[in-house]
């Protein structure tokens, strides 16, 4: 399998991304963390099976999930480390 080509995030990606996160924000507590883990993976599931199949393969679908995964996860724990012993 060819490595997929780094994406860097655009203005766009991160509006939509503050929107998503806002969306989601606006059912706590009512929607507890692992619900909505599950709801977002669910979610991706179904926006694999969206992909134009002629273009993206399962397994290039699923290299950019983990790469996203990855790199979230990063962006996550430099943001509390930066936060630390804020108010």
């Amino acid at each position: 399998m060819s490595k997929m080509r780094p994406v860097t995030a655009t203005p766009k990606h991160e509006v939509l991304y503050k929107e998503l996160a806002d969306l989601v924000g606006r059912h706590e507590p009512e929607v507890s963390a692992m619900e909505v883990l599950a709801i977002a993976a669910n979610l991706v599931g179904k926006l694999i099976a969206m992909q134009d199949q002629r273009l993206v393969t399962r397994e290039m679908a699923l290299e950019i999930v983990l790469e996203n995964i990855e790199k979230g996860n990063r962006q996550a724990i430099e943001a509390v480390l930066k936060s630390e012993g804020r108010a």
